[in-house]
């Protein structure tokens, strides 16, 4: 009976499911297709100025040629070819929209690249294109959830998924970098813009998307779900208008980004976080001391800058001082204090979240108290700088932001002693600096940033050097000594497979075990296993092996003839190096002698070789071994660590991980500590060589005894970490619990 069973292709099945689109979908995706790239263009038109900007200022602060080089390359293509540009962007997004409304589906070829190994660029296209999409997708996410469902329910797609969604983030980042590639071909450059056109969008990208599902709604696309086109309202300034200083597109967003969203809700809802003591809203500002509704917050912080504040009714109100000794959080004084009864409910709010923001920097355990001291003297203008300047709460590369990272990452250089104490001298001045001169232009932060930076990277230079050459000492005695252990497994290996499958006399088998490894062992312990001599001798070992084989055709007996007066040479050389006793010596090239004569006539009887008694041979073997043994042991060192037991789990792979210049922080029994810098790795027996703050004492440590310390909390990484961006994202958690937002 003939098998009428049908095989049905599901790909085909589906391709011809969703080509069934009808005009008005094609109308309606055709509508809200240009809402987005229009509306993306301008935005990209109207801050290519701003961008330029950015990119002139970070290659001014980037400490490496090339990465300077990339971001001038980048501010040129932008300021010459802006416009072609931004074309070459919107073709491409709407050359990709247009595959998907008309349902064109990716090759099988395509599909099987998609599976196969991506080399390093393409890899590290791809990060950067998946961290811009959730960039973007972060900051939409409202409107993006609103939009996916209206998209799928559009297209009759149960299976759309948010990176399918030719509206979303994805396809708008990897056809922006598709139009950059168009127009400039360098990788570097291309990652540069993508980064740039992404930041630009980040503020006003969430407005495009509200529009779009308004669009939809009106069309009678799930007009009963009413998420994502009601508009939200704008921190001061506008959307993406650049901070103080032409910064505000150099910066990165983080998880900062969505806070000044999430302060409002709190303001506008009532539900101050713990703290804050704003009124309602409305409040005139009519409080127990007599503050008029023109009593300014701001101009009340100006004076507590500088000073004490008078009050209305002529009292004064002074800040604790902040004091090395005793950090506190002034903030909190400032909160309890009567100038807050004349504080709108977003300022009280944002008072809150500054002082949780420090709260947050003073338990920060990597950070010493000496610094957390100038941390605090900047608490009231970091405060007047996030009420005058709301890009605060939005970018992790704002100068005040910068500054304040930049100080926390100084806390590796400060040593407890004069180098210490005069660095922290020059970080008090740049401080000292801001407090006197910040009155409203946040521009003061940067250069303040610029400095300590600068400070940074040179003593990180100074001390690398300074640890290099401190280090090279140690360095080439822990290569001596590795070597050493080594030597004999090594120099015994080559001539083991020198001798494999040949046939060589005993005599000659002795001599080279005994008498010649001695010169490869001295070899491998001055040079390595890549050493010239150590290699010369090799080849002259096997070139000796070759020469006593037996010689069958004239080619290689002409060959011999030709290779003996340099061999001979180079074997008393040799000889004479590791003072090979003279009755051995004699004994062995007698025996070379008769060997090299029964090699070029196989055939005839052989002529016996010349003997020593083994009595001999044991009498005079010590003597020639005096010298290598003492050259092993003066390389042989002990370890400075004990031995740790071998276990591989995620801390012997953060061992592994470390690099030159990491920072470890090392704790021991009587409660202190010390910071450490990675300065070498051995790459033979995982040995890790550091040195302490000011490059001057050093230790190594074996790689499983630092996984046992790293397990045992004896040893901490030190991340070089954002300070203020892991505070915030700690404070977003913190007041989307508050809200009860997921």
């Amino acid at each position: 009976m003939p098998d009428k069973s049908v095989v049905v292709n599901l790909n085909e099945f589906e391709r011809t499911r969703r080509s069934q689109v009808s005009p008005e979908v094609v109308s309606t995706l055709h509508s809200c297709r240009d809402l987005l790239i229009e509306g993306a263009t301008r935005v990209l038109t109207r801050q290519s100025e701003a961008i330029e900007n950015a990119l002139l200022a970070m290659a001014e602060r980037a400490p490496l040629l090339e990465t300077r080089n990339s971001y001038y390359a980048a501010q040129g293509t932008l300021n010459k070819r802006a416009n072609e540009l931004l074309s070459a962007c919107k073709d491409a997004y709407c050359t990709g929209f247009n595959d998907f409304a008309h349902a064109r589906e990716k090759t099988a070829g395509a599909e099987m690249l998609e599976l196969s190994l991506v080399d390093d660029q393409d890899f590290e296209i791809t990060l950067v294109v998946d961290k811009a999409t959730s960039r973007l997708r972060y900051n939409c996410a409202e409107e993006l959830v609103a939009l996916d469902a209206r998209m799928a329910h559009l297209m009759g797609r149960s299976d759309l998924s948010e990176n399918d969604n030719p509206l979303g983030p994805r396809a708008l980042c990897e056809a922006l970098l598709e139009g950059i590639g168009r127009v400039q071909s360098e990788q570097d450059v291309k990652i540069v813009l993508l980064n740039q056109f992404d930041l630009a969008l980040t503020t006003e990208l969430a407005h495009i998307y509200q529009s779009i599902n308004r669009t939809l709604i009106e069309r009678g696309v799930l007009p009963d779900l009413k998420v994502g086109a009601k508009s939200r309202a704008q921190p001061t300034g506008g959307p993406g208008a650049p901070a103080s200083g032409g910064t505000a597109q150099a910066a990165g967003a983080d998880p900062g980004g969505d806070i000044f969203r999430l302060l409002e809700q709190l303001a506008g809802g009532g539900g101050l976080v713990p703290g804050a003591t704003g009124g309602p809203p409305g409040n005139t500002g009519q409080g127990g001391h007599g503050f008029g509704a023109g009593f300014s917050l701001l101009d009340s912080l100006g004076q507590l800058q500088t000073g004490s504040l008078l009050l209305p009714d002529g009292g004064r109100f002074t800040l604790p001082p902040a004091e090395a000794a005793t950090i506190q959080n002034v903030l909190r004084s400032l909160q309890r204090s009567p100038v807050m009864q004349a504080a709108s409910p977003l300022d009280a709010v944002l008072v809150d979240a500054v002082a949780m923001l420090f709260d947050v920097v003073f338990d920060e355990a990597s950070i010493p108290d000496r610094l957390k001291a100038q941390i605090a003297r900047l608490q009231i203008p970091v405060l007047k700088a996030a009420m005058l300047d709301r890009n605060f709460f939005s970018q992790a590369n704002h100068p005040v932001r910068r500054m304040l990272d930049a100080i926390a990452t100084l806390a590796v250089h400060l040593p407890d002693n004069e180098a210490g104490t005069a660095r922290l001298d020059a970080i008090s001045e740049v401080v000292s600096r801001v407090l006197e001169g910040f009155e409203q232009d946040v521009a003061i932060f940067a250069f303040a940033a610029t400095q300590l930076e600068a400070m940074g990277t040179l003593l990180d230079d100074t001390l690398g050097r300074t640890a290099d050459a401190g280090l090279q000492h140690e360095i080439d005695e822990i290569k001596q000594a590795e070597r050493a252990e080594l030597a004999p497994v090594i120099v015994h290996d080559f001539i083991n497979r020198a001798l494999k499958d040949q046939r060589v006399a005993d005599t000659m088998r002795e001599f080279l075990r005994r008498d010649w490894a001695q010169l490869l062992t001295r070899d491998y312990l001055q040079e390595g296993e890549t050493g010239a001599h150590f290699n010369s001798h090799v080849e002259t070992m096997r070139e000796l092996v070759w020469s006593v084989q037996p010689k069958a055709d004239m080619d290689a007996r002409l060959m011999l003839v030709r290779i003996l007066p340099g061999l001979l040479k180079r074997l008393r050389e040799g000889v004479a190096e590791i003072d090979l006793p003279q009755k051995l010596s004699d004994h062995f090239f007698a025996t070379l002698v008769i060997l090299h004569a029964n090699a070029v006539r196989p055939n005839a009887q052989p002529v016996p070789l010349p003997d020593i008694s083994p009595e001999e041979i044991a009498e005079l073997t010590p003597a020639s071994e005096a010298a290598w043994s003492g050259t092993a042991s003066t390389a042989v060192g002990s370890d400075i660590e004990p031995t740790a037991v071998e276990i591989e789990d995620e801390f012997t792979a953060r061992a592994r991980a470390l690099s030159k210049g990491d920072w470890v922080e090392f704790h021991y029994d009587d409660g202190t500590f010390r910071w450490a810098r990675l300065g070498w790795i051995s790459g033979v027996k995982n040995t890790y060589l550091f040195s302490d703050q000011d490059g001057m004492n050093s230790f190594s440590i074996g790689l499983h005894r630092l996984a046992d310390k790293l397990r045992r909390g004896e040893a901490v990484l030190v991340e070089r970490k954002s300070i203020t961006e892991s505070a915030f994202g700690k404070l977003l958690n913190l007041f989307r619990q508050k809200l009860g937002v997921a």
